[in-house]
């Protein structure tokens, strides 16, 4: 593989990880900052208690936010691997 080739492919694989990383990092932060607006316009629904004490809120603030980028993590890592193993 010549020199100029190389470096193209390893543009491209960068411009896939920049997309990905990217494209994640935008979900994650859409998904977080939702959070407030349904508290604003969604408040008695947010403040709804599910389980004892725990409010909708809550669950979707610690629970759901914390699992997703868990997720998030798990899923980059793992297409991550099969790219460069594929690369």
């Amino acid at each position: 593989m010549s020199g100029s080739s190389r470096e193209k492919e390893t543009e491209k694989y960068v411009a896939r990880q920049f997309r990905k990383s990217f494209s994640l990092g935008l979900f994650f932060l859409v998904l977080t900052l939702v959070l407030p607006i349904l508290n604003q316009f969604a408040e008695g629904a947010m403040l709804r208690k599910l389980f004892g004490e725990m409010t909708v809120t809550y669950a979707y603030s610690v629970l759901l936010i914390y699992v997703v980028a868990w997720i998030i993590t798990l899923y980059y890592v793992i297409r991550t691997d099969r790219e460069e193993e594929a690369h």
